[in-house]
C-alpha cells in the first residue's frame, strides 16, 4: 500500500502586501499484531511502546478524530464517488499555524483542535515515533516558506521547528528558484523524487506552509495469483467487474453486527492498521453520516481477537484534490469564514493583516496485494465455500488507517467502485 498526501496552507498579508506591492481513545490491543516474523514484530513493538499517551495527548487524539468525522460527513454529502483524505496531516498543519494565532482566533481554533500547546507536544511525540523500515515507512514533513517581505518572528519559528520538525526559510516567491529549492528539500528528506510538492508560488503571498505525508506499508493477507475479476455492486445498483483480492483464511480481528461488518488488517513493522467498515443494511451515504468518534471507538472495542476470515477486498487507487478551505468554512464558519481572522504572531506585522487565504490537500492512495503498481490479467472463478466468517467487500465501504497505540486516524476514505486497478 502506498499513500502520498500534500497539504498546502497559504497566508497573505492583505493591507501590508497592498502597500508594499470526548472520551479518550483506547487502543484495540495492549500489544502489536504478531506475524511470527521476528524483525517485523520487533519494529511493531517498538512503534507501539513509543506512543505512550498522557491525558492531554489523548484529548488531542479525540479532537483529531472528531475533526475527521466532521470532514467525512461534509465530504460524503458533496461526493458520491471514491475519495481519500488525511485528517491527522491536515489537523497538524492547522495546529502548527495556530501557534501564530492570538486572542479570539486562537480560542476558536482551540475549540476545534484542542489547546495548541498540547497539540505541539502530541505531534512532536507522534512524529518522533514514526516508523521507517522496509516494512512500513511513514514520513510527515513540514516546510514554512516565507516571502522576502515577511519577517518571521523568532518565537514562532523556534516553536514549529521544535514541535513539528519544520524547515523555516525565506524565499523570493517571484523567483522560479524558490520552487526548485523547496521541492529539493523534500526530496532530500527521502520523499519520492517523482513528487512535486509545489508547482509555483504567488509573489503576492507572504507565507506558504507545506505539510507532506508519505505512507508506504506492506501487509500479509493477499497474493497476486488469488486476485480475480468479480462483481462489485455500486450504490446505484449497477454491477462492475473489478479486480478483487482474496484470502480464504486471513487471521484478523473481526466484528459482525446487524448494521455492519468490520475487519482490521495490520501492517508489517508498525502498529498501523487499516479498518474496513462494510455497511449491511444502509447505503454508504447514510451510514457515513452515522459514524462518529464514539461509534469508531465502539467498533475498535468490539473487534474480536484474531479469527480466520474469508476476506475479499477490491484492489484500487484513488486520488483526491480538495479545497479544504471551502470545507472548513462550511464546518467552522466562526473560524474560517470571518474576514478578520489574522495570525499576527507569525510575522512582525504592525498592520495586523496576515490572513489565512487557502488550504488545499492533495491525497492519493493505492491498495493492492503488496504495495506494487503492477496490474495482472485476471479471470473470474466460481464461488468458493468456506466455513470461516466472511468479509466480502463487494459494495461501497469506508476505510480508516490508524495506529493501535493512539487510534488517531492517519487516513480515511470511501471506495465506491471507481478507481479499481
Amino acid at each position: 500500500m502506498r499513500t502520498t498526501i500534500i497539504g498546502v496552507i497559504l497566508l497573505s498579508l492583505g493591507l501590508l502586501v497592498g502597500c508594499n506591492s470526548g472520551n479518550s481513545n483506547k487502543s484495540t490491543s495492549d500489544k502489536p499484531f504478531i506475524f511470527n516474523n521476528a524483525p517485523a514484530d520487533s519494529l511493531a513493538k517498538k512503534h507501539l511502546e513509543a506512543l505512550v499517551l498522557d491525558s492531554a495527548d489523548r484529548h488531542c487524539v479525540d479532537k483529531v478524530n472528531e475533526f475527521a468525522f466532521s470532514l467525512l460527513h461534509q465530504i460524503a454529502i458533496d461526493k458520491d464517488s471514491s475519495f481519500v483524505v488525511a485528517p491527522l496531516s491536515l489537523a497538524s498543519a492547522i495546529a502548527m499555524t495556530g501557534n501564530g494565532a492570538v486572542g479570539e482566533v486562537r480560542d476558536s481554533l482551540e475549540q476545534v483542535f484542542g489547546p495548541i500547546i498540547n497539540a505541539n507536544a502530541f505531534y512532536k511525540k507522534y512524529m518522533a515515533a514514526l516508523p521507517h523500515s522496509g516494512y512500513t515507512n511513514c514520513l510527515i514533513l513540514n516546510y514554512l516558506a516565507a516571502n522576502t517581505d515577511a519577517p518571521i518572528l523568532d518565537a514562532f519559528s523556534k516553536t514549529v521547528s521544535a514541535s513539528y520538525n519544520a524547515c523555516v526559510k525565506n524565499h523570493d516567491f517571484a523567483s522560479k528558484k524558490a520552487v526548485n529549492q523547496i521541492n529539493d528539500w523534500f526530496h532530500e528528506q527521502s520523499l519520492d523524487d517523482k513528487i512535486k510538492v509545489i508547482e509555483k508560488l504567488d509573489p503576492e503571498t507572504s507565507l506558504c506552509l507545506i505539510n507532506a505525508l508519505e505512507f508506504n506499508a506492506l501487509w500479509p493477507p493477499f497474493k497476486e495469483e488469488n486476485t480475480h475479476l468479480k462483481a462489485f455492486e455500486t450504490a446505484w445498483g449497477e454491477y462492475l467487474k473489478i479486480p478483487i483480492m482474496h484470502n480464504s483464511d486471513a487471521h484478523l480481528p473481526y466484528v459482525d453486527r446487524e448494521e455492519f461488518k468490520a475487519v482490521s488488517i495490520p501492517y508489517y513493522g508498525s502498529c498501523y492498521r487499516m479498518l474496513i467498515v462494510l455497511p449491511k443494511t444502509e447505503k454508504l451515504a447514510t451510514f457515513s453520516q452515522s459514524m462518529t468518534l464514539e461509534s469508531f471507538n465502539g467498533i475498535l472495542d468490539s473487534l474480536t481477537e484474531p479469527v480466520d476470515v474469508e476476506l475479499e477486498l477490491p484492489r484500487f487507487k484513488c486520488k483526491s484534490d480538495l479545497s479544504m478551505m471551502d470545507l472548513l468554512k462550511k464546518l467552522y464558519p466562526s473560524v474560517f469564514s470571518k474576514k478578520d481572522v489574522y495570525f499576527n504572531a507569525i510575522v512582525d506585522d504592525p498592520f495586523n493583516s496576515l490572513e489565512l487565504k487557502e488550504i488545499d490537500q492533495e491525497t492519493s492512495i493505492e491498495v493492492n496485494e503488496k504495495g506494487t503498481k503492477a496490474y495482472s490479467n485476471t479471470k473470474e472463478l466460481g464461488i468458493l465455500i468456506s466455513l470461516n466468517p466472511e468479509f466480502i467487500a463487494n459494495h461501497p465501504f469506508l476505510y480508516f488507517v490508524y495506529d493501535d497505540a493512539t487510534c488517531a486516524i492517519l487516513l480515511m476514505g470511501q471506495f465506491c467502485g471507481d478507481g479499481a486497478i
